[in-house]
């Protein structure tokens, strides 16, 4: 995975459909619209000599594990001559990685995804989040997600999505340890990222590619599953917190070259409208070292209250 400061690699997944109810509900909120778009660059950049608007995260080196500063020739080009790379020595602890996500400190967030095998990634850390401070550069252990009864050497994956919340400083993640083929034993967590805390969590699904856009007028969570091309939303309260069930958004079904993508990010452009970057996924542990990506672009309309792809 690469993230500026926005070419992802792929969260790798697996095991995956949709059927839960959410764990709280009251009264929703009408909020105005607004974009959720906090991120800032850490600290910590400027003091190594790296170049804040040509400079990214990534966990893409197939040939290093771990984490890695790198700086492009042009900005916002992920495969543009890399100009320099940096590793701090921490980060390689939690071995290969995959998702990333930076708050509005500057502070990274990350998780393991094993790649060819899980000898550097055990499946006892698959569920773990790791912090790299903006200010020092340095990674640690952030939060051990709880685990599943459930874990199997079938399924050596957890943690496959991040998103977060500014207004409420929360961090959205999905994980699918201890789901099975056949058997959705998956969560969201939402957690308060100033105390390392879980405040709210669904369960009983697998969730790929996280979301959130205020343009329904209201604070809504969008998520793709493995199972469908189907995308589901949940509203958010004013701390966060997951309000109402989950509810069908719209779908990816019979759009795109395959006509059956699913949903592996989720983005929102300036406007709020929902950016689905959608991909072949056929339940196979082992990804192609090539994915082929399609990437649509839904439009809200506010008079018909619902999503459209935009033309």
């Amino acid at each position: 995975m690469k993230i500026f400061f926005s070419k992802y690699q792929f969260l790798i997944c697996c095991l995956l459909f949709f059927t839960v109810l959410a764990v709280s509900s009251c009264k929703q909120e009408e909020v105005d619209f607004r974009q959720n778009n906090c991120k800032k660059s850490p600290p910590f950049l400027i003091t190594l000599g790296f170049d804040p608007k040509t400079s990214f995260f990534s966990t893409t080196d197939s040939r290093h594990i771990g984490l890695f500063l790198q700086q492009s020739s042009q900005p916002g080009n992920p495969n543009a001559y890399i100009v320099k790379s940096y590793q701090h020595p921490s980060w390689t602890k939690g071995g290969w990685l995959a998702p990333l996500l930076i708050d509005d400190n500057g502070n990274c967030y990350t998780a393991p995804a094993p790649f060819i095998n899980i000898l550097n990634n055990p499946i006892t850390n698959n569920n773990t989040i790791y912090k790299v401070d903006a200010r020092t550069g340095e990674m640690n252990e952030f939060l051990k997600l709880p685990h599943s009864d459930s874990i199997n050497t079938d399924n050596p994956y957890g943690i496959i999505a991040m998103t977060y919340l500014c207004e409420t400083h929360t961090l959205y993640v999905s994980t699918v340890a201890g789901s099975k083929r056949y058997e959705q034993n998956g969560h969201i967590y939402a957690i308060d990222v100033k105390d390392a805390k879980i405040i709210d969590e669904l369960s009983g699904i697998d969730a790929m590619g996280l979301g959130i856009t205020y343009i329904t007028g209201a604070r809504e969570l969008f998520f793709g599953t493995g199972r469908s091309s189907d995308i589901y939303s949940v509203t958010l309260d004013n701390k966060g917190k997951f309000l109402r069930s989950i509810k069908k958004a719209f779908s990816l079904e019979g759009l795109g070259p395959r006509g059956d993508d699913k949903a592996r990010r989720i983005d929102t452009d300036p406007n709020g409208n929902l950016i689905i970057r959608g991909f072949e996924f056929n339940f196979n542990l082992i990804a192609p070292r090539e994915k082929q990506e399609k990437i649509y672009q839904f439009i809200y309309y506010n008079e018909e209250k619902n999503w459209a792809l935009k033309q």
